[in-house]
């Protein structure tokens, strides 16, 4: 089963991904209770059977693969700061802040790259 409109569907990781990480910011690791929302996401859409299985596959597989590279990048770009760069490491947040970024920052990163890759397929 997949989501009859996919792009309403990646627009909504985003939404949830950018949100968590506002509420991040502002709340500190209590503020990760925005990742709940995503739980509804089954409720509000709806879903259709595949019809395409092995081309439906082969879009998860691209959405996930890049999503997964840019967290790479992510992750060794703050990591860099922290150690290479001291003026840098005393301007950002401790580094258990940073890391409870990243799973909604992961959400909103597949959200945004599901969607291009869903208007590329369109065409």
């Amino acid at each position: 089963m997949k989501y009859k409109n996919l792009n309403i569907s990646f627009l909504y990781e985003v939404i949830i991904g950018f949100g968590c990480i506002i509420s991040i910011s502002q709340l500190g690791f209590s503020g990760i209770f925005a990742l709940s929302l995503i739980a509804l996401k089954p409720i509000l859409l709806e879903r259709e059977p595949i019809s395409d299985e092995k081309n439906y596959w082969r879009f998860s597989y691209r959405v996930l693969l890049s999503s997964v590279i840019i967290i790479l990048i992510f992750i060794t770009t703050i990591l860099a700061l922290i150690n290479f760069i001291p003026y840098f490491s005393k301007n950002l947040p401790p580094l258990d802040q940073i890391l409870y970024l990243l799973i909604p920052f992961f959400i909103m990163t597949r959200g945004v790259i599901g969607f291009i890759y869903n208007q590329k397929s369109i065409r």
